[in-house]
């Protein structure tokens, strides 16, 4: 893995029972988000002839690299993307959700929201993962298209990345604060942020949210956001259901087999989700 947030460990968790349901030992790596290390964790996996490698990419422009490191061992991307065209059938993979839709999900409800509150000309601040990477490309540009097919032209008051992570983005948040300018909504490209954002409002006294704040993840924090009704709007990645298709299609791979379902023989997609305070006790049991 590139990192250990809340959402990556709630995938390890469930790739870890899977794996020992079917009887395969799973050790985990965390590259601390250096590609280099990344590259070199997966290169010794090979040397030391484990039988399948799951990764979550620092980079997905170095996917080459990570099959390459690889070598004979079969390799399965999962959640982060990876350069898809340069999967092999048989050989490498991925178990992801398409991160457009995470993003159409979250302008679809604050169109509606923008709509059933009369706000013709809204502004909206835009809290982003990792530049570059396809997760923030994707959430951050399809949110955005989707509100503009709405018939709304947003001003995005302020854009920056926080890097997925909580505390970054409440520095970041309590400053843009401090300018004064108006906003309508907080879009945030995962659940951490967005209740990083959240707690900026309430270190200042506000304890009644005055616009929507949306995520991504479903965390466990995020549900409980929405429970407590300081966050308006989540996606659900399934973390459950990434591990556990992760480790059966990194098996199959292992044995030679294939998984039903997969794209091209190639890629398993496992569908986002909308979580509101509505459903949120599907995802979530405080």
């Amino acid at each position: 893995m590139p990192l250990r947030d809340q959402f990556l460990t709630t995938i390890e968790l469930a790739a870890q029972e899977r794996a020992k349901e079917l009887g395969y030992d799973l050790v985990g790596f965390d590259a601390n988000k250096d590609v280099s290390a990344q590259i070199s964790q997966i290169s010794a996996c090979a040397s030391d002839k484990y039988d399948v490698i799951l990764t979550a990419v620092t980079d997905t422009s170095t996917t080459a690299e990570l099959i390459q490191a690889a070598g004979d061992v079969p390799i399965v991307f999962f959640c982060r993307g990876a350069d898809y065209s340069l999967l092999e059938q048989g050989k490498s993979a991925y178990v992801g959700c398409d991160q457009n839709d995470a993003g159409k999900m979250q302008g679809e409800f604050l169109a509606q929201y923008f709509k059933d509150n009369n706000i013709a000309a809204p502004s909206a601040v835009v809290m982003m993962g990792n530049l570059g990477e396809e997760a923030t490309n994707q959430r951050t540009d399809m949110c955005k298209q989707t509100l503009q097919d709405a018939g709304f032209q947003v001003n995005y008051v302020y854009e920056d990345t926080a890097e997925w992570d909580r505390a970054k983005a409440m520095d970041k948040f309590t400053q843009f604060m401090g300018s004064g300018k108006p906003f309508d909504a907080v879009i945030c490209n995962n659940d951490d942020m967005a209740l990083g954002c959240i707690e900026a409002f309430t270190s200042q006294g506000v304890t009644d949210i005055p616009v929507p704040v949306v995520g991504v993840d479903a965390t466990d924090g995020g549900c409980q956001a929405l429970i407590d009704g300081t966050m308006a709007f989540t996606t659900s990645q399934n973390g459950a259901a990434l591990g556990k298709n992760s480790v059966d299609v990194g098996v199959a791979l292992a044995k030679g087999e294939t998984v039903d379902g997969m794209e091209g023989g190639t890629i398993l997609w496992v569908p986002f989700e909308p979580v509101t305070k509505d459903n949120v006790s599907d995802y979530y049991t405080p």
